[in-house]
């Protein structure tokens, strides 16, 4: 899938807010989500909307609120992303569950 300049722009923004150690993994999953924003809008380019989405998704919803003001930071309106910020899907405890004997 095409990439629009300020999609990639947007996305290196936002990994060098994550520490190096994590910074490959969380722009690939941040990718995949973009992309898979932009599929669902029956797009074929990736525009820095469809980032914002796949960062907010592969961010816990409880780290979420935490994003607003990054949003702000970038020149973004959080407005436009408050059902996503909202949004839990794919984060349920179930899929959290500590395997049996793991000892917590």
């Amino acid at each position: 899938m095409e990439w629009s300049a300020a999609a990639d722009s947007l996305l290196a923004a936002l990994a060098r807010m994550v520490p190096e150690t994590l910074r490959e993994l969380a722009s690939a999953a941040a990718r995949d989500e973009a992309e898979q924003a932009a599929q669902d809008r029956g797009a074929s380019e990736v525009e820095a909307d469809d980032v914002m989405r796949g960062w907010i998704r592969t961010t816990p919803p409880e780290q979420r609120d935490g994003l607003v003001e990054v949003i702000d930071q970038l020149g973004l309106e959080p407005e436009r992303y408050a059902d996503d910020l909202q949004s839990a899907d794919g984060w349920g405890d179930e899929e959290y569950e500590e395997p049996p004997g793991s000892g917590t």
